[in-house]
């Protein structure tokens, strides 16, 4: 199928603000609204805006896997009975043995291109509309189609570029340096034309976000390889005219991920939920806590027992930061059901739900034949960043935001520790902006690269910055789950379920450090659908 006709379908989809993702790309959708006359009034137009920045919604999905459970943050352990195994789809991610058919790469890839399928359909409509701030709506789609040309470039490098909502050709792969030609010339062109930066347009693709976004192209641009003049500079350039919005650091951090928090005038760019949403949900809850974390939390969800951080991650938080306890669920689960509330119990093993920040690979569960192996129910510190309504169900009302205040000032350290210049202060100033508001009492005197990386470690944890930050700072093949080498002995103590005897570094094993690996390969599906495209190097080629 042509790729134009399949990005047709799903912006037909899109037209029917009601109705559900397209599945079936065959199916025309077109028996509700007349799709050759949509978008002739202002309520129409703003429709198709709102369909645009809705693709952003599938962030905190598999978006979210590959990036945090690729680099150090996060792991999807297999837990005992082989629940979260799944073809070893993230076995893949971790071990970093992934390939064109793992499954969150697939998903990554799709959805990217869906939305950017989207942008060129409703883009030619807005354009052609006759209300008053067309051009401004249509900066603000161009903005969000290049930050998921921003992802591709990131994830897969060599992408096809589809541009015009017309061309019927089949493309080839674009090489990372055209792609990323592309976004910083597309982000120079609609600058102008965006939403001001303030909060009134929050949520918004504003200017704010397009400088954001251009000053994280620059700070990657080493990373990738590609060529771009006075890089650091630039980074430097865009981060000071963020500055210029109307943007604070809140000062309560936690005040960034409560569920009301639409209200963070440190957001600069976000992905917007609610709690009534009934597809593209926010359904990280579902993902991460243990099958009875309900009732210790007051919520009606009864949730899926899923991912947890690494534990070393984990580890270089101080007992004392508040950003600690603030992103990580840890430690004894109470039954609050019950007076007074006792410790809940696993289903397997009737262990005591004892989220420790550890999580131990047992002896003799291996998959694979490698050194993957199952873990206990409870094992692991759980995503608690986003606070959890009270009464949550099925979907989260948190935002995610894409890009905030903390970040910016973290990129410019960075940059000016990497040789830039154009800086209004010195790197420790920005750097001790960020710890400070956090963690008080804390600040350092002078920083290098090192404390640049903790910094955005600490402050920036499930935020989808893991990967890449580890690729620019040149750790990416080092894992922080370091009992994973272990031999964890299958016999548990019978009411912790921790267990009894641990031989360490019995695995000598590491991530592979082939540079081939910090680019993902393309999807087997995505030439199956376009045989014009060539597989990324160090892989197997398409055939």
């Amino acid at each position: 199928m042509k790729k134009n006709k399949i990005f047709s379908l799903l912006a037909a989809a899109s037209l029917l603000i009601t109705v559900p993702s397209c599945t079936n790309l065959d199916e025309r959708v077109f028996d509700k609204l007349p799709a050759e006359t949509f978008g002739s009034t202002d309520v129409e137009v703003n429709a198709l805006v709102g369909t645009c920045y809705n693709t952003l919604k599938r962030l905190t999905g598999d978006e979210f896997n590959t990036s945090e459970a690729s680099g150090s943050c996060m792991i999807h352990p297999t837990r005992i009975g082989g629940d979260w195994y799944d073809g070893g789809q993230y076995e893949q991610l971790f071990m970093h043995t992934y390939s064109s058919q793992t499954q969150a790469l697939r998903n990554s890839w799709n959805h990217a291109m869906e939305a950017i399928g989207t942008c060129n359909a409703n883009i030619k409509v807005v354009e052609a509309s006759t209300m008053a701030d067309a051009a401004q709506k249509a900066a603000e789609i161009r903005g969000i189609r290049a930050y998921w040309y921003y992802l591709l470039c990131d994830f897969f490098g060599n992408v096809p570029m589809v541009i015009d909502y017309d061309d019927k050709e089949l493309p080839t792969n674009s090489t990372r340096q055209q792609v990323f030609d592309f976004i910083i010339s597309e982000l120079n062109s609609i600058i102008p034309s965006l939403p001001e930066s303030t909060h009134d347009n929050y949520g918004k693709f504003t200017k704010g976000a397009g400088y954001t976004l251009l000053a994280k192209m620059y700070l990657n641009a080493e990373a990738w390889g590609v060529s771009a003049s006075n890089a650091y500079n630039e980074v430097i350039k865009n981060c000071e005219n963020v500055y210029q919005g109307d943007y604070i650091l809140e000062p309560i951090w936690k005040d960034n991920f409560k569920v009301d928090n639409e209200t963070s005038k440190e957001a600069i760019f976000s992905a917007q939920y609610k709690n009534t949403d009934t597809s593209l949900t926010r359904n990280q809850h579902f993902r991460t806590l243990g099958y009875v974390d309900n009732k210790a939390l007051n919520i009606k969800a009864s949730a899926w027992n899923g991912y947890c951080a690494q534990p070393d991650y984990v580890r270089l938080f101080a007992d004392d930061d508040p950003r600690k306890e603030g992103s990580f669920l840890m430690g004894i689960m109470y039954d609050l059901t019950v007076t007074p509330p006792v410790p809940l119990l696993t289903e397997k093993g009737n262990y005591i739900m004892d989220h420790s920040i550890e999580v131990y690979p047992l002896d003799g569960t291996e998959y694979d034949n490698c050194e993957w192996r199952a873990v206990n129910q409870h094992d692991g510190a759980r995503m608690g960043k986003w606070d959890y309504e009270v009464g949550l169900s099925s979907a989260m009302e948190n935002d995610y935001h894409i890009f905030r205040l903390a970040d910016v000032y973290l990129m410019e350290a960075e940059a000016i520790l990497r040789g830039g210049s154009g800086n209004s202060h010195p790197a420790e100033w920005f750097v001790n902006q960020v710890r400070d508001r956090a963690y008080p009492g804390h600040s350092y005197s002078s920083v290098t690269l090192d404390e640049v990386q903790l910094e955005r470690r600490l402050e920036l944890a499930w935020e989808i910055t893991s990967r890449q930050d580890d690729i620019r700072f040149g750790c990416y093949d080092k894992d922080m789950w370091s009992m994973f080498r272990a031999n964890v002995s299958h016999e548990v103590d019978p009411t912790t379920g921790f267990p009894k005897s641990i031989d360490g570094n019995k695995y000598n094993w590491n991530r592979p450090k082939d540079e081939y690996l910090k680019l993902f390969p393309i999807p087997l599906t995505a030439w199956q659908t376009n045989p014009n495209l060539v597989q990324n190097p160090g892989y197997p080629a398409f055939n």
